[in-house]
């Protein structure tokens, strides 16, 4: 979203003037509306994908503003959305950081509830930069989830902090961009409880049709698998495919579909958004 309980995703900063205008016009009429769509899952991840980060930073002193909707059913009585803002700002060359504020949707048995969810602090260096000989990038994130949210067994938040690290390789064989992760998350443990500590992976396929076309094919295989022998332990595995469109310079919209593959994964999640870059 790319999970850290439900309850992570992305927002904002300070916006220079000249972007206060597509602010207003375009980004919150979209928020609106997909919250007003709105019916809920805990994914961090880079747009377009549900779950997988690219080892590309974004460049020295450009902001890139992603919103979205994911919509997750895991049950005919429990539904999960999130619509979330995500800020990422390239600090220096090789580093990123990155803000992500979600707003977390759940319904449970009936039950309603939504607020908004827990705070994430992004950290990507990039330790490899990929050459015209060898397109390899190699990164590193470290993720912190800070639980603003609190406490909640509905929105699935767990009222601790979570501490993530994440390795990152992106290669191109033209058409096609691989990107791989494989990442180990320390799950803080509420009074009384004793959470599971997760390993995360992912594999996702980018295929451009040609090098002028604004469309990119992506494909994603990903999934968790839960450390210990905890009460709450479910190992998910979901696959997912969409599109990314590329509209201008500075704006691209995104859209998947992924089916859980196990009886612990969501039955399916849908993955609406746009990107906003600017200097």
């Amino acid at each position: 979203m790319r999970w850290i309980r439900y309850g992570d995703e992305g927002l904002t900063a300070l916006w220079p003037i000249r972007s206060m205008s597509f602010m207003k016009n375009y980004l919150i009429p979209v928020l609106l509306l997909l919250i007003g769509f709105s019916t809920p899952p805990r994914v961090f991840a880079e747009r377009p994908f549900q779950a997988t980060e690219t080892a590309i930073p974004t460049e020295r002193g450009t902001y890139r503003v992603e919103t979205g909707l994911l919509l997750d059913r895991s049950s005919a009585n429990e539904k999960k959305s999130q619509v979330g803002l995500n800020l990422r700002y390239g600090l220096i060359q090789n580093l990123e950081f990155d803000l992500e504020i979600p707003y977390l949707f759940a319904e449970s048995n009936g039950q309603k509830k939504n607020k908004q969810g827990d705070i994430l602090l992004n950290t990507k260096i990039r330790f490899i930069k990929g050459r015209a000989a060898n397109p390899l990038s190699i990164a590193g994130q470290m993720i912190i989830k800070f639980p603003t949210a609190g406490e909640s067994k509905t929105l699935g938040t767990s009222g601790v902090v979570d501490v993530g690290f994440l390795s990152i390789a992106s290669k191109e064989f033209a058409p096609v961009t691989a990107h791989i992760n494989f990442g180990y998350f320390f799950i803080g443990n509420p009074a009384g409880l004793d959470l599971s500590d997760q390993l995360r992976y992912a594999l996702a396929l980018e295929f451009s049709l040609d090098n002028a076309s604004p469309m990119k094919l992506i494909g994603e295989l990903y999934g968790r698998v839960d450390t210990g022998n905890a009460p709450d332990a479910a190992d998910v595995v979901v696959i997912a495919g969409g599109f990314s469109l590329k509209a201008n310079q500075t704006l691209s919209l995104d859209s998947s579909v992924g089916y859980g593959l196990n009886s612990k994964s969501p039955d399916y999640l849908i993955n609406i958004g746009l990107t906003y870059r600017f200097d």
